[in-house]
């Protein structure tokens, strides 16, 4: 009667404690202790693991739904033997996130289809698996949301979105060419960042000394990349596109054609 009783308050509190893992998982952890006769504190510990991780995948899976990634692939799943112009070392140094800790942008640049999103977003979720908030936004999507909170007089509300998240990822940095204000507001969410020590991830297609090419004036364009660059590291990736190299694969391009039409870019640094 008393271990009946005992089990009803136990089911009860982990009920109103909303420990619903822990709960489902009584049961089948109460036999696991009969059969092994572990004492009390190994189903406490236990019942007490499985909540705790059901509770980081479910955090987990909240922050990603709000992260506005546009695809989901793990870093792990990243071709680093077709982009021999990555150094694995840099990646497997990226992948521990000490660059979130020191507050270290990550700067991807390189011609298009190099997979510089694809790390990106393999970084990304890194990040939230380890329970980070974060957002990803094109550049274009950045201009086009600017535009519309300007219109509505909320550039404020959008400015707090950019700078909640411990990462920011913008993407695709100079397929879109930014007037004054919509600069203004980039340094701003750029410097703000920095001063918090907040880093950001940014791909672009364009060397360091075509920004000018992007941005409305010389003097934006050092004031950004200043606090850009102060704490980073630039990763210069160099090769054919994923996606051409998919397409001569199927026969579907003459063996000739190639991406790299662009100055070869200088070799990357490492933290």
């Amino acid at each position: 009667m008393r271990l009946e009783l005992a089990y009803a308050r136990t089911r009860q509190g982990l009920e109103s404690l909303r420990m619903t893992a822990a709960l489902d998982a009584l049961d089948n952890v109460l036999e696991a202790a009969r059969v092994q006769e572990l004492p009390g504190v190994d189903v406490l510990d236990r019942l007490l693991e499985i909540e705790l991780a059901a509770r980081h995948d479910r955090r987990v899976e909240t922050n990603l739904k709000f992260a506005g990634l546009p695809y989901r692939k793990r870093l792990e799943d990243f071709d680093l033997d077709a982009q021999p112009s990555i150094d694995p070392g840099v990646i497997s140094q990226l992948a521990t996130l000490r660059f979130l800790e020191e507050g270290v942008n990550v700067l991807l640049l390189g011609p298009p289809g190099v997979g510089k999103t694809a790390l990106a977003v393999g970084l990304g979720i890194k990040a939230l698996e380890a329970g980070h908030r974060i957002f990803f936004i094109a550049c274009h999507d950045f201009v086009t949301r600017f535009r519309r909170a300007a219109r509505m007089d909320r550039e404020d509300r959008l400015l707090t979105t950019l700078l909640r998240p411990r990462l920011l990822i913008l993407d695709e940095i100079g397929y879109t060419p930014l007037e004054q204000r919509e600069a203004t507001f980039l340094f701003e969410v750029i410097a703000k960042r920095y001063d918090r020590a907040k880093p950001m991830i940014v791909t672009s297609n364009k060397s360091w000394a075509a920004w000018g090419d992007i941005l409305p004036d010389q003097v934006m364009t050092a004031a950004i990349l200043d606090r850009l660059l102060h704490r980073s590291v630039t990763l210069n990736i160099q090769g054919e596109s994923y996606r051409l190299r998919e397409h001569r694969k199927a026969g579907l391009l003459p063996q000739a054609w190639t991406t790299q039409k662009e100055v070869p870019l200088k070799r990357s640094s490492s933290p």
